[in-house]
């Protein structure tokens, strides 16, 4: 078996297994590894039995680990309060403010399984450590399957982590860990926390925001918007602590080592503790965690003076750790960190010429082209998205990153051995960090800079298919014995037959048409962004928003849901984004969104006294009563007048911008759709309309100032959607809104309990499409020679 192949065997050891296959995996391990152990067995022989008896281990110790995990799930109430006494178990994050750390349960009123893991979000100034004991009061959420299409998964990222549940501490008391077994937990924290302490009092807090995510891998007090520029430009890697982290520091000690004379064995020594000790102060992060065991086993050869095949080594490592924490193979820093490697070891040599004109520029390009060609099939399956600029970028970006990872270590270190040593180096993280954002907004702002690549699991299959020819193909084609030697014939033919497949998916993806509904058919997509409003229009000539969600210090609607979706539906421009008025949970996505989506126009309504709208501050066109937005799909606008509001700013049940939001009509025939923003019951009578209407978007959330009963009577709505935040602080949707929608024929569906909620309209009426029932519950409804695909049902 190829070893590039027991690499991405590896990263597949995610599903679910019966006791049985557990049980049957597990005997499998233990032959294979008695086989590798034998005394007869021949070297190659010896080399496939072990990887083959880690994967079947790792499969093994997966199935066992998922049904623990179900059966712990179970144990939790919905929106369950309890009394935990927990441990912590990995050093929590504290740049946001209110730390967050994975919990594990010791006892816990009412009763949960001990040993499950939590993550919890402790109260702003909570000391907790990692190995310290804790009892805090806290309310858990069970993670669930996507509440968007293409959106965050909250299972498979807890499935990944390992966690039963997540919650917020309301109360926490702490207790130092005690005993031998805590002093090494405590000594290496305290070693972060004056690293912290140096970072905040030598750094601006423009480099610290840069520095700390390099140094330590706490990323928690990233700005949105530097966070969704690495993003779209592809360079969202270098934050991530990895082999790029870890090979430096290592090379740095092998470094200082060696000039106090040590040989080899002390350059191995040096380099294993560096390796280790970079786990204990940043934790054990799943990409940092690869490239530690990778430098583990190479200390280990120099060690014991055996040669070290490098993609042998990657498949060991990453197997191994997947023994140890069989849910990584879920998470895709893990197996972004695992393929971009592979990339590196098996294709980078090969694409570097040995023309000494172009040698100096291809050994630039060959890394990033090697990494980016492994990764781009988790790229496309997870992502639904590709980065053209990110080779370009990574060309500077890497070396500025690389530069500002060492000068802040060396001011770090020298701070902390001589108070005031570390000026010079601070100063110089200072400029690089400024250097580092410039780059990667001038990346992010390219055209298209991450391209919208659709769910097309063709493109995947190939791309995969592609980069594992390649991987096995050009594995040692680069060294120097393999350039001496004639490749044979089946590696030749392996290589073209994989570049031809990477072609093909890369065409494919640029190919890819938007997801649409048939003619005659509208689609409207009320996605779940939390408290507020983000919807999604689309007829056979392309898509529309209406209005982009909300934005908080850690979660921007349009960053995180409706650009995914879009991605996830191949959008690649959007007809127009109309902004209802100038509430923050209907317009803090709009930035990210135009960001990151050409879109064509913005729409807004007119400003009126004591409500200037949204429109200046976007450069929106004005719409009002009576105006047309598009013929296919139709969507009127229904409201403000362009004059003669003024009454109705004055009322005193709603907000002035509440009053003079767009209400749209959406849809023809039988098959209408309201939309009302979020006006009150005065505004809803003083609207124009055609009844009954089919679909109803209730107005404000369901507050109970909207929704009355004479305009309900006069709707007769089939279904009413309220698109709401779960637990939100409003009390929406109100009792006496639901009570009065109980009196109609209506169906209530709610975002805060189902998630995203899609429905197709047509001149016969409304259905619902149940996206997460997978892709034949939208491929019916897609316009024909489309492929249409959904998530998997969780």
């Amino acid at each position: 078996m190829p070893a590039a192949l027991a690499v991405w065997l590896g990263l597949l050891l995610g599903a679910r297994f019966c006791v049985d296959a557990a049980i049957g995996c597990a005997a499998l391990a233990v032959a294979l590894l008695l086989l590798a152990l034998s005394r007869r067995a021949p070297p190659r022989v010896a080399t496939v039995a072990v990887i083959a008896a880690l994967g079947f281990a790792a499969l093994s110790r997966g199935g066992a680990r998922d049904l623990a995990l179900e059966r712990s799930r179970r144990a939790v109430e919905r929106d369950g309060a309890y009394w935990v006494d927990a441990r912590v178990v990995e050093p929590p994050l504290r740049e946001s403010g209110e730390p967050i750390a994975i919990c594990v349960i010791e006892a816990a009123r009412p009763a949960l399984p001990r040993g499950a893991r939590l993550r919890l979000r402790f109260p702003q100034g909570c000391a907790a450590e990692w190995g310290d004991r804790c009892r805090t009061f806290v309310r858990l959420d069970v993670p669930g399957g996507p509440r968007n299409p293409g959106g965050f998964n909250a299972r498979s990222t807890a499935d990944a982590a390992g966690l039963v549940a997540t919650g917020v501490a309301r109360f926490a008391e702490v207790s130092p860990g005690r005993g031998i077994h805590a002093w090494p937990r405590a000594s290496v924290m305290r070693w972060r926390r004056a690293f912290e302490g140096e970072a905040h009092a030598g750094l601006t807090d423009a480099a610290r925001t840069l520095a700390l995510p390099l140094v330590l891998g706490d990323r928690s007090a990233l700005p949105l918007e530097l966070d969704a520029a690495f993003r779209a430009s592809g360079l969202v890697h270098l934050l991530a602590l990895s082999g790029l982290h870890v090979a430096w520091l290592a090379a740095v000690a092998r470094g200082l080592v060696a000039t106090l004379g040590a040989g080899v064995p002390g350059r191995a020594i040096a380099r294993l503790l560096c390796a280790t000790l970079y786990v204990g102060i940043a934790g054990p992060l799943p990409s940092l965690m690869r490239a530690a065991a990778t430098e583990a086993l190479a200390a280990a050869a120099k060690l014991t003076g055996r040669a070290l095949d490098p993609i042998q080594a990657l498949a060991v490592a990453a197997l191994a750790l997947l023994v140890w924490r069989p849910g990584w193979a879920e998470d895709l820093g893990f197996q972004l960190s695992c393929v971009a490697t592979l990339g590196l070891v098996a294709i980078a040599p090969s694409l570097t010429p040995q023309h000494a004109g172009w040698r100096g520029l291809f050994a630039l390009l060959a890394p990033t082209l090697g990494a980016q060609l492994m990764a781009t099939p988790l790229l496309l399956a997870r992502m639904h998205a590709v980065s053209w600029i990110a080779p370009f970028a990574n060309l500077v970006a890497v070396p500025l990153s690389g530069l500002l990872l060492g000068a802040a270590w060396l001011g770090l270190i020298l701070e902390a051995a001589l108070p005031g040593s570390g000026a010079l180096p601070f100063a110089a993280c200072d400029a690089l960090a400024i250097a580092l954002e410039h780059a990667v907004s001038i990346a992010a702002r390219a055209p298209s800079a991450l391209l919208s690549a659709g769910d097309s699991p063709v493109a995947v299959v190939c791309a995969a298919l592609g980069a594992t020819l390649l991987a096995g193909s050009l594995a040692r084609a680069g060294s120097r014995l393999a350039r001496q030697e004639a490749p044979s014939s089946a590696r030749v033919a392996c290589c073209w037959l994989g570049a031809a497949l990477c072609g093909i998916s890369l065409v494919l993806v640029a190919t890819e048409p938007a997801l649409r509904p048939r003619a005659g058919h509208t689609w409207l997509v009320a996605l779940d962004v939390g408290q507020g409003d983000a919807l999604a229009i689309a007829g056979p000539d392309g898509w529309r928003v209406v209005d982009a969600g909300g934005r908080s210090p850690r979660f921007d609607a349009g960053q995180s849901v409706v650009l995914p979706f879009l991605h996830w539906a191949g959008v690649r421009r959007v007809r127009f984004l109309a902004l209802t008025h100038d509430d923050g949970d209907h317009t803090g996505g709009a930035a990210a969104l135009l960001h990151g989506m050409p879109v064509d126009r913005v729409l807004a309504a007119p400003p009126f006294s004591g409500a200037p709208g949204p429109g200046a501050r976007f450069g929106a066109i004005r719409v009002a009563r009576g105006d047309t937005l598009s013929i296919s799909p139709w969507i009127r606008v229904l409201w403000p007048p362009r004059e003669g509001a003024g009454d109705l700013l004055e009322h005193p049940r709603t907000s002035a911008d509440n009053a003079v939001a767009l209400v749209f009509e959406v849809g023809e025939g039988e098959g209408r759709a309201l939309l009302a923003a979020d006006v009150d019951s005065t505004v809803e009578e003083s609207l124009a309309f055609r009844a009954p209407i089919a679909l109803l978007k209730v107005a404000h959330h369901g507050s109970g100032s909207s929704t009355g009963a004479r305009f309900l009577a006069r709707t007769n709505p089939g279904l009413a959607v309220i698109s709401v935040g779960a637990r939100n602080r409003f009390g929406h949707p109100a009792p006496a809104v639901l009570e009065r929608l109980s009196r109609t024929s209506a169906r209530v569906l709610r975002t805060d309990l189902e998630g995203a909620l899609w429905f197709d309209l047509s001149p016969r009426g409304v259905s619902r499409i149940e996206w997460q029932r997978g892709m034949s519950a939208i491929r019916d409804r897609a316009s024909p020679g489309r492929l249409a695909a959904a998530p998997r049902a969780p």
